[in-house]
C-alpha cells in the first residue's frame, strides 16, 4: 500500500467523521477541491462508490464503510509501528509537530524550547499557534502530533477513544481591573466595559455565565482573541475581563492592573493530548517533559 492509498483513506476517514468534505478538508488543512479528487481517484482505483450524498451532507456507502474500518486500524498501526521504531533507537530524535493556543505558547513555549535544546539536541520542534479545537481536530487527523489543550470549569476534559489526554496544569482565573477602580468582587463589574475572546471561544461564554451567576449582564464592547491586547486595555482603564495565570505570567509588567479573585477561585485545566499508540513514542514523552519543566519554572508548581 502506498503513502498515497494510506493518505486518500485518511481523508474517507476524515469525511466520515465530519459528514462534509468541506469540514474533512478544514480538518486536514487542504482545499475541498483537492479532497474531493483524491476521493474520486480513491474510487477509480476500488471500482466501486464510496460516497453518496444526503441531503446538504455526505455519507458513505456500504463499501466507504468496510474501508474506513480498515483505515483506522492501519493508521493506528502506523502509529504503533512509528513508537516500536523510535523506542529501538533509545534517544528523542526526529520531528513532533505541536499545536498549541496563545497564552500557553506565551507562558511556556521559550522555556520548553530551551529544555529540548538541552535534554534533545536531534528532536525538531515545529510548533503552529492555533485555537485548542482546531489543535485537536488536527491532532486527530495526523497533520500534528500533540495539542495542547484547556478545559474552563464545568466543561470536562473532551474523551477520544484515539487521543491519550494528560493533565499538565491547573492555571487560576482571575478578575482584572484597572488598578485605580474601587471594584472589589465581579458582581461589582457590571460598572465597566467588558472586553472578551470572540464568540466562538470556551472562554468568552464561561466568562458571560460568571456575571450572569452574580446577577448581571457584562457590557462586552470589545472583543479580542489576543488576551495581551485585552489586559493593555484594562491597563489603560477602557474596560475589565477576566484572564487566566498564563496571561498575567506573559505581562511585561503588572503595572495599572489589578487582580481581583473570582468566586470560588476557578482555574482551568491545561493538558496535551496525542493519539494513543504514540503516547509512549521518546519524542512525545520528551515534549511532554519539555513542557512540565517550563511550568515549574514558570510557576513553580
Amino acid at each position: 500500500m502506498s503513502v498515497s492509498d494510506i493518505r486518500r483513506m485518511q481523508m474517507l476517514l476524515e469525511i466520515h467523521e465530519r459528514g462534509t468534505i468541506i469540514a474533512a478538508a478544514d480538518a486536514l488543512s487542504l482545499t475541498p477541491s483537492a479532497v474531493s479528487q483524491q476521493i474520486a481517484n480513491l474510487e477509480k482505483d476500488t471500482g466501486t462508490a464510496l460516497l453518496q450524498r444526503v441531503g446538504r451532507r455526505v455519507q458513505l456507502t456500504n463499501a466507504g464503510l468496510v474501508m474506513v474500518d480498515s483505515a483506522r486500524t492501519i493508521l493506528r498501526e502506523i502509529d504503533r509501528m512509528q513508537t516500536a521504531v523510535a523506542n529501538l533507537a533509545g534517544e528523542p530524535a526526529g520531528t513532533v509537530r505541536l499545536a498549541i493556543f496563545q497564552s500557553a505558547s506565551f507562558a511556556l513555549l521559550p522555556r520548553a524550547i530551551k529544555y529540548l535544546e538541552e535534554h534533545a539536541p536531534r528532536l525538531i520542534l515545529h510548533v503552529l499557534q492555533i485555537d485548542p479545537e482546531t489543535g485537536t481536530s488536527l491532532t486527530r487527523s495526523r497533520e500534528y502530533d500533540m495539542v495542547l489543550s484547556e478545559a474552563y470549569p464545568h466543561h470536562p476534559i473532551p474523551e477520544y477513544p484515539d487521543l491519550h489526554s494528560e493533565l499538565l496544569v491547573e492555571d487560576p482565573l482571575s478578575l482584572i481591573v484597572p488598578e485605580d477602580s474601587s471594584i472589589k468582587s465581579l458582581k461589582e463589574a457590571n460598572e465597566l466595559p467588558w472586553v472578551l475572546e470572540m464568540e466562538q471561544n470556551t472562554s468568552r461564554q464561561w466568562a458571560i455565565n460568571q456575571c450572569r451567576t452574580v446577577g448581571f449582564e457584562p457590557d462586552i464592547r470589545y472583543s479580542a482573541n489576543d488576551m495581551i491586547t485585552n489586559a493593555n486595555l484594562v491597563r489603560s482603564g477602557c474596560a475589565t475581563t477576566i484572564v487566566p495565570g498564563f496571561v498575567l505570567s506573559s505581562l511585561s509588567n503588572t503595572k495599572g492592573i489589578r487582580t481581583v479573585d473570582l468566586p470560588g477561585k476557578p482555574s482551568r485545566k491545561i493538558f496535551t493530548a496525542v493519539r494513543t499508540e504514540s503516547a509512549k513514542n521518546p519524542a512525545l514523552v520528551m515534549v511532554r517533559d519539555a513542557l512540565q519543566h517550563a511550568v515549574k519554572e514558570a510557576f513553580g508548581s
